[in-house]
């Protein structure tokens, strides 16, 4: 009996040990940093709202760190290289990266956290604008400075005609251009000739976009609106939207359509590594009516909180709630 305990005593540390080896290894505290946009910006403002709700469901150690950036495409390429391991982005940027770079910008390799906010398109053309070719944009450009009551104009309109943005918005100019096979030549801004430029615009933001406000005073641009049914079935990630702005005491209201702007997250191989993404996006799902209500947080997160009870989602995967 005692040779029994003895052979029993020699083989469970064999045992304990053997398991330990391959059990899994212990995750690390991470710092999850997030790419945003500038710090007086809604991106920023938003992952600091979360910061604030929900860093605390994160594994022990774990910390949420919003940054500072230039935007979406800054955030994406942060993403690739390591720098950020969540990011805010639009989701026409990131739709057009995973078809022009789709090794690096992939649903394997990023996941969505949480939809966000939508920001929407704002397409503004000086007054007497001729456009580049074709009198079929030139004869609907006349009837709309000539007219009070606009309609909105098909998306082909813009077909082979030079567009200017700057920022951000020359991405999502070039992806609506790849999406819709507008062919359109984008051309981007300096910011020493943002205060009155000759040719077409398109702007994206939440509105009311400054920019968009600033050169609308002047007297000078006719705010355009686009129908959205064409978008729908080449492009279902653009969202109907309609923005209105005050104009020489006037608010002017037109439809368009939007993007919504995503919080996504790095994917890692090892599922255990994606915990502290799945536990944001729980709390962030459970915390939306409060993130809504707050007054504290970001005012765009009541159009968070509507377009999640309207259902909204998107092709791209999702981390699992």
């Amino acid at each position: 009996m005692l040779s029994k305990r003895i052979l029993l005593a020699c083989f469970l540390p064999v045992v304990i040990l053997s398991t330990n080896l391959h059990a899994a290894p212990k995750l690390k505290p991470q710092t999850i940093k997030v790419g945003t946009g500038s710090k007086s910006g809604n991106y920023y403002a938003m992952a600091e709202d979360i910061r604030n709700y929900c860093e605390e469901d994160l594994t022990q150690g774990s910390v949420f760190l919003p940054q500072t950036s230039d935007g979406s495409v800054d955030n994406i390429l942060g993403m690739g290289n390591k720098q950020f391991s969540a990011a805010v982005v639009q989701e026409d940027v990131l739709q057009y990266f995973s078809k022009t770079q789709p090794r690096k910008v992939n649903t394997n390799r990023m996941k969505i956290i949480s939809g966000l906010h939508m920001e929407s398109v704002h397409l503004l053309v000086p007054k007497g604008y001729k456009g580049d070719q074709g009198n079929g944009l030139k004869n609907m450009l006349g009837s709309l400075f000539n007219n009070k009551t606009q309609k909105a104009i098909s998306i082909g309109m813009l077909k082979g005609q030079t567009i200017g943005s700057w920022g951000g918005s020359v991405v999502s100019a070039k992806a609506l251009s790849f999406f819709m096979q507008l062919n359109l030549n984008v051309v981007e801004i300096p910011e020493k000739d943002r205060s009155a430029p000759n040719i077409p615009l398109l702007l994206v933001g939440g509105h009311p976009y400054k920019p968009v406000q600033k050169l609308l005073e002047t007297g000078r641009y006719v705010l355009i609106p686009i129908d959205y049914a064409e978008l729908k079935d080449k492009a279902p990630f653009y969202l109907k939207s309609s923005i209105s702005y005050k104009n020489s005491g006037k608010i002017t209201s037109v439809s368009t359509f939007g993007v919504r702007a995503l919080l996504i997250g790095k994917s890692f191989r090892r599922e255990s590594r994606n915990t502290n993404m799945i536990n944001l996006a729980k709390c962030i799902q459970d915390s939306l009516v409060d993130l809504a209500d707050d007054p504290d947080t970001n005012p765009a997160w009541s159009s968070v909180y509507e377009l999640e009870e309207d259902g909204e989602q998107t092709s791209w995967s999702y981390f699992p709630l």
